[in-house]
């Protein structure tokens, strides 16, 4: 019986970091594909707007087969609160907080805030224990993104002045509303796919009349259709659908403790993605912010742990 409950506890766990992984190269991937976007001539408007139009698209098929007037029994209101925190309002903030500061804030600031307001968010509210080696590998991961963010944010904050401040307010106000997102999706015990359907949706619904009415049909003729169509499958198929399944997923297998670490590392990632896209060669102390950053999540995660009584099995 204890064998199988522990063989039980390690397939989540497995299928929990698989999950987790895939949410930290997905987003790393869907982020660079952004900027070239940007490059490319479209707004953060426009990103928003080709995101949740196809990840809504995308979803709504099965969010129908599931019951559209129950919203696949969620309901109206946990929907709408879901939508709110995860949704259209924090794609919004998020983005729009690169267009007062740089980078690097972002990608200090949003991942932290996070992975503090969500530790300290399942001690109290959902009762997740918070062991000494969790709460090592969970510091180790926040000095691993102020390593790889130290840099910029030295070099930036002088170029940028006040407008900086903005930014890291709109970066600071978008991670609350994801943790929130994240303690409710636990403590609602919701499917992962049903949840992200009706994210989705529900934000297809909200931005795509809102974006057309704002920037108009003749501003959208003007895009170039080749790069927004691309954007479109990138941030709404990739971000918008596989990237929220699997963070979700990742929720409801290891736990918000364990689970917010996993958007801690997309800084790190991206670091790696950089190379062969852009081909930025990360510098030594984002070398070692990555180092530390990876390590601190297999820490909490118990992969040593895991390790050891391998290698104790193995010996016996």
């Amino acid at each position: 019986m204890v064998q199988a409950v522990e063989a039980e506890r390690a397939r989540r766990a497995r299928w929990g970091f698989l999950s987790g992984a895939t949410m930290a190269l997905g987003a790393s991937l869907s982020f660079a594909a952004a900027r070239a976007g940007i490059l490319g001539g479209l707004g953060v408007a426009d990103l928003i707007f080709a995101r949740f139009l196809v990840a809504g698209a995308i979803m709504l098929p099965l969010l129908v087969r599931w019951g559209l007037p129950t919203l696949a029994g969620i309901g109206l209101r946990r929907a709408v609160i879901l939508t709110a925190l995860g949704g259209a309002p924090f794609a919004l903030l998020q983005t729009g907080g690169y267009g007062f500061a740089p980078l690097a804030h972002g990608a200090v600031i949003a991942p932290s805030t996070v992975t503090i307001v969500s530790t300290i968010g399942a001690a109290l509210f959902l009762r997740e224990r918070l062991g000494p080696t969790h709460l090592a590998g969970a510091a180790i991961v926040l000095l691993g993104i102020g390593l790889i963010g130290w840099d910029g944010i030295a070099q930036s904050t002088a170029k940028s002045g006040e407008r900086a401040l903005v930014g890291d307010l709109l970066f600071f106000a978008s991670s609350l509303l994801w943790a929130g997102f994240t303690l409710l999706l636990r403590h609602w015990r919701l499917s992962a796919l049903r949840a992200t359907a009706v994210v989705a949706v529900l934000s297809m619904v909200v931005s795509t009349p809102v974006y057309l009415l704002w920037v108009g049909t003749g501003h959208l003729m003007t895009l170039p259709l080749g790069t927004l169509a691309f954007q479109g499958l990138v941030q709404g198929g990739l971000q918008g659908v596989i990237t929220m399944v699997a963070y979700s997923q990742a929720v409801v297998l290891l736990g918000v403790s364990r689970a917010v670490l996993f958007p801690a590392i997309v800084p790190a990632v991206s670091v790696l993605v950089g190379i062969p896209i852009v081909g930025e060669i990360p510098a030594p102390l984002q070398i070692a912010g990555l180092v530390l950053v990876t390590t601190g999540l297999l820490i909490t995660i118990g992969m040593f742990g895991r390790l050891r009584y391998w290698l104790r099995a193995r010996k016996r």
